[in-house]
């Protein structure tokens, strides 16, 4: 596994991106155990902390699962339809507050155009 951490934002949180990436690409499949923080963490010439603390948000979002004294584990892909649930959500809030289609469409540009810098 190959991450580069050059963006701006913390460096956990890149980690977990990039993991989460890594996940949703099909690098790491489902039930398959995830480095240990210590490997990870030497790997990328981290703190083992950080990466505790990326699994941590990684657990948080239901994208891995932890087995006390085994490891980190990629969630099965009912994950995705989790996710898929909360997007649904979170449209139909937008929908409510009355935002309209083209105005979500714009803002998720304007993020995707952030993100990408």
């Amino acid at each position: 596994m190959k991450i580069k951490i050059t963006s701006k934002q913390s460096i956990y949180l890149e980690v977990a991106d990039k993991i989460e990436s890594f996940i949703r690409l099909g690098v790491f499949k489902e039930n398959e155990k995830l480095p240990s923080c210590r490997k990870l963490g030497l790997e990328l010439g981290v703190n083992p902390n950080t990466i505790e603390r990326a699994y941590s948000l990684l657990e948080e979002k239901k994208i891995v699962y932890t087995i006390p004294k085994k490891g980190i584990f990629v969630c099965s892909s009912d994950s995705d339809e989790h996710l898929r649930n909360e997007i649904i959500q979170t449209i139909e809030h937008f929908y409510e507050i009355g935002i309209s289609r083209n105005e979500l469409e714009t803002i998720i540009e304007s993020v995707y155009e952030e993100v990408q810098k």
